[in-house]
């Protein structure tokens, strides 16, 4: 005798395991090629037509895929962006809370945060590995030790430009990998690297490994915006070059046949905002007795020391330091909150904390529009910037929001985005690859 009860049972179990095997075995398929244009605005692609720029490629994720706004993370810099980017979770969970490493002393020689050791988080990266996927990166900062298969991260000696820093960088890097490159080029690298070189590597690894995850970091547009300002026509050439990179890149992907299991991304650490003066707060410590200097201008001990990341920049105390130096610091800045004066806000510590910023910053300086910071101590609190343009803000103007363009099958949702955080970016694709993030991270974007 049939007992239907039972068969019911057994049938529900069965499809109950075969649905997330089933799911397993079509992410364990897809591939993921995520392209971050440092600085690249939304305005750029939202208004193309406006500013005459001819991006086909940027154009053709539009009219394809979804695209959006992103607001970032403070501070609005490249490597705690690009680590939020891969991470789903702000720097003060990831741990990488500016470009370079806090040296008041000044003897680090100018270090950025290279290390993937550094980040506190499963990265996209490490979780796609995990589940067994292949994965290659190609100047993605903090990617020094990321562990992907094939990696060619962001590394450099500060203040070098000779090619003999190529034997560096290769020590860095997957073993052999740039002397492939360059076998398949046909031309050796120049140092430092280009555009050029960094899109010649990504296309190398696609044609050749088709790793399921791709991380691709280009950063021209960013140089143009910092010497010639956003929106000039040096940026905007930058841009159409970068399309041109995407250019390339869907070509490989299609002359591959990946087309059909591709997601394509595009995204941006942050915006940008024209500056023509310099702020110095380490000075105003430096003049209040907070900070000691030799007879030679260099720093001997410190009180108080502000880390200045362009557009912001945040206090750093000693761990013993009390709530009644802080009030100090405030008041010697808060004369400054003026058009003049070139300071926006200061935020404090809760303030902080709500834009996702660095775990033990008490306060942080807010430049206006304009302005940027320094971390020089010697000189007046203001001079005449040497750059054009920046970044670092807060992240609540819409000059400092980031870009986020995708395509590819299984899209459901198209078109304008609106406004999202940059911390849902990486659960996005996570969910895409089937693969798990950190409990922290938020959650995904309803686009699959």
């Amino acid at each position: 005798m049939r007992h239907p009860i039972r068969i019911g049972l057994v049938l529900a179990l069965c499809a109950c395991a075969w649905v997330p095997a089933a799911r397993a075995a079509d992410t364990a398929t897809r591939h993921l090629v995520l392209v971050s244009i440092d600085g690249l605005m939304p305005d750029y692609y939202l208004k193309a037509d406006e500013l005459g720029l001819k991006i086909p490629n940027l154009r053709r994720l539009m009219r394809e895929g979804a695209y959006g706004r992103v607001i970032g993370v403070l501070p609005t810099v490249t490597y705690p962006s690009h680590t939020t980017l891969i991470k789903g979770v702000t720097p003060r969970v990831h741990g990488i809370s500016s470009n370079t490493v806090f040296d008041p002393l000044g003897i680090a020689a100018e270090a950025w945060q290279w290390f993937a050791s550094d980040i506190r988080v499963p990265t996209l990266a490490s979780a796609a590995r995990q589940r067994g996927l292949t994965t290659a990166s190609v100047s993605w900062p903090v990617s020094v030790g990321l562990g992907t298969d094939w990696n060619l991260p962001e590394f450099w000696r500060p203040g070098s430009s000779h090619p003999y820093d190529l034997k560096l960088l290769d020590l860095a890097s997957t073993a052999g990998l740039r002397q492939e490159v360059e076998k398949d080029r046909g031309s050796p690298f120049v140092y430092p690297l280009t555009e050029h070189e960094r899109a010649d590597t990504a296309v190398y690894i696609l044609k050749t490994h088709r790793p399921q995850l791709m991380l691709l970091h280009i950063f021209a547009l960013d140089s143009a915006q910092h010497q010639h300002g956003p929106m000039t026509p040096e940026a905007k050439e930058a841009v159409e070059k970068s399309d041109a990179v995407l250019g390339r890149l869907f070509a490989t992907i299609e002359s591959a046949g990946l087309s059909s299991r591709t997601a394509f991304v595009v995204a941006s650490d942050h915006g940008f905002l024209p500056i023509s003066r310099s702020l110095k707060p380490n000075a105003v410590l430096r003049e209040a007795g907070f900070v000691k200097l030799d007879d030679k201008g260099k720093v001997t001990s410190w009180e108080a020391f502000f880390h200045a990341d362009g557009g912001s920049a945040a206090l750093r105390l000693p761990a013993e330091a009390g709530p009644a130096l802080v009030e100090r610091i405030r008041a010697l800045f808060a004369r400054h909150v003026s058009a003049e004066g070139g300071l926006r806000e200061i935020l404090d510590a809760q303030a902080a904390a709500a834009f996702g910023g660095p775990e033990g910053v008490v306060l942080v300086l807010n430049a206006r529009e304009g302005f940027s910071f320094s971390g020089a101590v010697l000189g007046d609190w203001s001079s005449p910037s040497t750059s054009k343009g920046t970044h670092g803000y807060a992240p609540n103007r819409d000059e400092l929001h980031a870009s986020l363009l995708l395509s590819g099958p299984g899209l459901r949702q198209r078109g304008n985005l609106g406004t999202v955080r940059m911390t849902a970016i990486a659960p996005t694709l996570a969910r895409y690859l089937g693969v798990e993030l950190a409990p922290q991270a938020d959650a995904p974007l309803p686009v699959w």
